[in-house]
């Protein structure tokens, strides 16, 4: 050494005031102080890297499953719009079932009442049918017998004449007479059938 820093070294007086127990504890506070600030500030590094890495994994997933998931998301929108359209078609099938059943209702009601229209008017043909036919026997009847009465009067007043004619005559005349007279009814029975053939 120099001679001349030996001299300035030794001028040189450091003087150290003693430390008291505050500020021992202020300083050893502001160390602890600094490592917890450098410890949190570790963490937080290290939190802020799990969580880029983290942002890349759901990044990746994200694409992934949305890479993944289009073709589902198609066929989807490809069934709804099948769905859709089968929809539209049963609905308007149906629509046109139920005009169809609600034409051949309509037209069923057009037909039961034109059945009940006919039916009635066949009633009063039958109900006049049958009047004509109960008068035109009962015309019939009345004149079958008027006929066997004339009948029967023409063959008393010819067998009167017959046996007042002939009081010495044998009975074979009589009995014509009598045949004459059977003859006669017989003709207006016949008479009487034939009229009622005509009506």
């Amino acid at each position: 050494m120099s001679p001349t820093f030996t001299a300035v070294v030794q001028d040189t007086t450091v003087v150290e005031l003693a430390r008291d127990g505050l500020a021992v504890v202020s300083a050893w506070t502001m160390v602890g102080l600094g490592l917890a600030f450098l410890a949190i500030l570790v963490v937080l590094v290290l939190v802020l890297a799990e969580l880029r890495t983290l942002s890349r994994t759901w990044t990746g997933f994200v694409a992934t499953t949305t890479e993944r998931s289009g073709p589902l998301v198609e066929h989807a929108s490809n069934t709804a719009r099948n769905l859709d359209h089968i929809t539209s078609v049963v609905r308007a099938e149906i629509d046109r079932l139920n005009g169809m059943i609600e034409g051949v209702t309509d037209d069923i009601g057009e037909a039961s009442l034109e059945v009940r229209r006919r039916i009635a008017d066949l009633s009063a043909l039958l109900d006049v049918a049958q009047s004509e036919a109960e008068d035109a026997v009962l015309d019939a009847a009345a004149k079958l017998r008027m006929l066997r009465k004339g009948a029967g009067l023409l063959a008393r007043v010819g067998s009167a004449a017959a046996g007042a004619g002939n009081d010495t005559g044998n009975g074979n005349e009589g009995i014509g007479g009598d045949g004459e007279g059977k003859d006669v009814a017989s003709s207006g029975e016949e008479a009487a059938v034939t009229g009622q053939d005509q009506e």
